[in-house]
């Protein structure tokens, strides 16, 4: 099962509880954004908000939500242990839920802040159960939201066509051969991008920057892109962003995220633009 499918099924799986759930003056969605501060928006799978949080001409609530989760992938499962969990608690998220279906066990951890303003942490495993109070009163007992629990997240990365011929016609690739691609010690991830004046086709409209992203989010003033990049695409970002340092944070082809940092010189800015003060390096998590 593809990782859209599943995480479609698992969000939508936690809509009917947490609906149930949610108290007087809250409002839920899925896939809406939360603009933290000017340099920091991130969109996480489920939010629970209060109602003067949201304007019905935005694409995102103002400040943090009571309730962030996050159906963890193969591509987020970093961020969303890390860096993300650090920037919601910096922001004051009260409540942040992970469901993590690509652990060994599958489990959910729940994060509420403390009285010194850091996240605790509670496990509950696939089978057990916890009675929480906030943001609402609700039960979470994993196997019951979501099972049956489907297929695992498999990633699956496809050389492009060239790629593959160049195998010698007498090796016998194991099954982990046919999904990497490794040319002069580079991991390939999807197709090249055609010739300019061909078009692009789906194949590589899936794979290739910045359409074949699986989340993209704002982290201290630095774009982040989820997906399976490798240095095809690095070369495509740089062009997009000139001056600035493109950083994949896992090895190339593997999934993972993209982020575009500011450049560790000066960049000519054009004339009709006033100067913006740099941005921060993302902080990581403690």
């Amino acid at each position: 099962m593809s990782h859209t499918l599943l995480h479609q099924m698992l969000v939508s799986d936690l809509v009917v509880p947490v609906g149930l759930a949610h108290g007087p003056g809250q409002e839920y969605l899925t896939a809406f954004g939360t603009r933290l501060s000017d340099d920091t928006w991130l969109r996480p799978d489920m939010m629970v908000f209060r109602e003067e949080q949201a304007e019905s001409d935005l694409w995102y609530i103002r400040g943090a939500p009571l309730l962030a989760v996050e159906i963890v992938s193969q591509a987020s499962r970093r961020a969303d242990l890390e860096v993300k969990k650090a920037l919601y608690e910096r922001y004051g998220v009260p409540s942040y839920w992970l469901v993590d279906v690509v652990a060994p066990e599958p489990e959910l951890i729940v994060h509420e802040l403390d009285a010194s303003g850091r996240y605790a942490a509670l496990t509950i495993p696939w089978e057990g159960s916890r009675v929480l109070s906030q943001p609402f009163a609700i039960e979470l007992a994993p196997k019951q939201i979501f099972d049956p629990l489907p297929a695992r997240i498999v990633p699956t990365r496809r050389g492009s066509m060239s790629e593959q011929n160049a195998r010698p016609a007498d090796s016998a690739p194991s099954e982990t051969a046919l999904e990497d691609v490794v040319v002069a010690e580079r991991t390939f991830a999807g197709p090249d991008l055609p010739h300019c004046e061909d078009p692009i086709l789906l194949d590589a409209f899936g794979h290739r920057w910045p359409t074949g992203a699986e989340k993209v989010e704002l982290w201290d003033g630095c774009p982040v892109f989820y997906g399976e990049w490798d240095e095809r695409d690095v070369e495509i970002a740089r062009r997009a962003y000139p001056g600035r340092v493109v950083r994949l944070d896992q090895p190339a082809g593997e999934p993972g995220t993209m982020t575009i940092l500011p450049g560790p010189g000066e960049w000519p800015r054009p004339a009709e633009t006033a100067p913006v003060a740099e941005m921060p390096r993302p902080r990581e998590a403690p």
